[in-house]
C-alpha cells in the first residue's frame, strides 16, 4: 500500500478533476490521508498511521508554520491563519476572533519555525528509522515565496528529498480546489515523477 501524506495539496477535490495523488492511486494500491489545512504536527500523525501499517511506499509533504489545530466535537481540526473563517472552519464568528487576537498578540514565528523544525526532523527520523521507503517535500515549510534567503532545512534527509515542491506550482490561495494548483499538465508531471520513485522500490 502506498500513503500519502499531507495536507491540501494532495486532497482530491473531483469537481476539478484528478489532482496528481489521484493519478498516483489510479497506479497503486493507495491510502490518502492529506487532509485541508493540516499542521506538520498532524501530518506527522498521518506518517505514524503509514509506519503502523507498514506502507510499501510513503509520499509526504510538509507544510507552513503558521497553522494549528483545535480539538471540536473529539476531532483535531486544522487551520491556517491566514485563511481561517465561516467557510474554511467549523468555527463561530466569536471562536475566529479569538484566533486572530491570539495570532497578533502572541504567535511567535521564529519559535513556530523551531518547533516545526523538530517535528519534521523527527518525523522523517522515523521513516528513516522504519526502513521504509519515502520521498519528501518540505512543502510549505519556509517556501521560498515566505524567505527568499532561507535557511537549506533537513539537508540531512536530502537523498529521501523530492525534487518537486508544490508550492512552486500554486497559482491560486483560493478555499478551492483544494490543491490550489490548477494546470492539469503539471498534475501529471507530479504524478508520473512519484509513479517513477515508488516503481523504483518495488
Amino acid at each position: 500500500m502506498i500513503y500519502i501524506c499531507g495536507d491540501s495539496f494532495g486532497v482530491s477535490d473531483a469537481e476539478y478533476g484528478n489532482c496528481w495523488a489521484d493519478i498516483v492511486a489510479s497506479q497503486f494500491s493507495t491510502s490518502n490521508l492529506c487532509q485541508i489545512a493540516a499542521t506538520n504536527l498532524l501530518i506527522a500523525q498521518q506518517v505514524d498511521q503509514a509506519i503502523a501499517a507498514n506502507a510499501n511506499f510513503v509520499v509526504v509533504q510538509f507544510t507552513s508554520v503558521t497553522r494549528g489545530e483545535k480539538l471540536h466535537n473529539g476531532k483535531y481540526v486544522p487551520f491556517s491563519y491566514h485563511t481561517a473563517n465561516t467557510e474554511t472552519t467549523p468555527f463561530s464568528k466569536s471562536q475566529l476572533q479569538i484566533l486572530r487576537d491570539y495570532y497578533t498578540e502572541f504567535f511567535d514565528l521564529k519559535l513556530a519555525i523551531y518547533q516545526n523544525t523538530i517535528t519534521v526532523e523527527h518525523t522523517l527520523q522515523k521513516l528513516v528509522g522504519s526502513g521504509i521507503p519515502f520521498c519528501f517535500s518540505q512543502g510549505g515549510f519556509e517556501h521560498a515565496n515566505f524567505h527568499p534567503m532561507a535557511t537549506n532545512y533537513f539537508a540531512k534527509f536530502n537523498h529521501w528529498r523530492s525534487s518537486i515542491n508544490l508550492w512552486d506550482y500554486t497559482v491560486t490561495r483560493e478555499y478551492r480546489p483544494y490543491y490550489h494548483i490548477t494546470d492539469r499538465q503539471i498534475h501529471q508531471q507530479v504524478a508520473d515523477y512519484y509513479i517513477e520513485e515508488i516503481k523504483k522500490t518495488l
